[in-house]
């Protein structure tokens, strides 16, 4: 999300603080920049700001599953056109086989599956 300086409505920080401390930090790095870049470019605005917890109330989720994920990736044609199409077809790919092999098995059991692997 982005923030402005109290006593500077021109400034402006950025953080992202929704991925997965296993994500490729070359792909995250460059899929933020990317989505930046094409909000940009569409003069696209901020949603109003969300004051307090925002469980419970109506605003944008991040998906809660990889299948969930993998559908909302494969639907961006700005990360396609970023990352071009053989690494965004091979990412997407790699996925869903990840999710078809441990689909069905608990966190627990997930968690034993990978603990080396990853």
């Amino acid at each position: 999300f982005i923030t402005g300086a109290p006593d500077d409505p021109a400034a402006a920080n950025a953080e992202v603080k929704c991925f997965d401390p296993a994500a490729n930090p070359y792909l995250t790095v460059g899929a933020v920049l990317a989505a930046g870049l094409a909000a940009l470019d569409t003069d696209t605005a901020l949603p109003a700001p969300v004051a307090g917890d925002p469980a419970g109330r109506d605003v944008p989720r991040l998906p809660t599953s990889l299948p969930d994920a993998v559908a909302l990736f494969s639907a961006s044609t700005v990360l396609r056109e970023a990352m071009g199409d053989e690494l965004f077809e091979a990412f997407a790919a790699v996925r869903t086989a990840e999710a078809e092999l441990f689909a069905g098995h608990t966190p627990e059991e997930l968690a034993a599956a990978t603990r080396e692997r990853y």
